[in-house]
């Protein structure tokens, strides 16, 4: 598309994310301050989800009007990106003599408890990217961990990339179950009791093995699930730790 100078036009672009704009400060008589309007959103997202955050309601719910909103957070995407930096948990440490290991595996495990509490976040984590300064915290946190125990470069980039996919992956399945079987009003050991036959029927060669694998997870504890898939992560990432590069 050209104007008619005859340059080219630019492309309709979605605004940055809010942590790489300037930001106004809060005008000498406005009550409100964006912490206050962030964990209002918090609260409605935990409530009901994504989908229950609305501008209005949440400036109802601070008894002031939408556009006192917008002068703070001037889309309701920023006010999402916001949200979530604002649960992200705290950077787990590094614990002298401690093993680095306990030390990823408490960092990993503050997060995965954080996705579960705070649900909405494995949905918005798919469009907006957690680059906060608590997200950044945690990385940098974990970074840190793992240089101290000897990673180079990049087994480092390798095992920081798996300790993030497993615990978000982690928590997306156990969420998916959780959700599934709140929408049938079943719990999760009657869900997958249902869902036997089916996985039976489409399974073929791998019927018998498939079946006992999703009986096993909805009577098994969440947690362990977690923690024993963790502890799997961790060895591997041992070994590559030890290896040559």
């Amino acid at each position: 598309m050209t104007d008619t100078s005859g340059r080219d036009a630019a492309p309709n672009r979605r605004p940055g994310s809010i942590w790489l704009r300037e930001t106004k400060g809060r005008p000498a008589k406005q009550p409100l301050s964006r912490q206050q309007i962030v964990r209002a959103a918090v609260r409605l997202l935990d409530e009901g989800g994504v989908s229950n955050l609305r501008m209005r309601q949440l400036a109802d719910s601070l008894d002031s009007a939408p556009m006192s909103l917008y002068w703070h957070v001037p889309t309701k995407g920023d006010l999402l990106e916001l949200a979530i930096d604002e649960v992200f948990p705290d950077p787990p440490a590094r614990s002298a003599g401690r093993d680095w290991r306990e030390d990823v595996t408490a960092g990993a495990t503050g997060l995965f408890e954080v996705l579960l509490r705070h649900a909405w976040m494995i949905e918005l984590m798919g469009s907006h990217p957690p680059v906060g300064p608590r997200a950044l915290a945690h990385t940098g946190a974990v970074i840190g961990i793992l240089e101290d125990a000897g990673f180079a470069e990049r087994r480092l980039d390798s095992a920081l990339s798996a300790i993030y996919y497993y615990t978000v992956g982690a928590a997306l399945t156990e969420v998916s179950w959780q959700n599934m079987a709140q929408h049938t009003a079943e719990n999760e050991e009657e869900w997958a009791e249902r869902l036997g036959p089916y996985v039976e029927g489409s399974a073929q060669d791998h019927a018998p093995s498939l079946s006992a694998y999703v009986k096993r997870s909805a009577t098994s504890n969440r947690d362990q699930r977690f923690q024993d898939g963790l502890e799997c992560m961790v060895h591997g990432m041992e070994h590559m730790r030890s290896s040559h590069a």
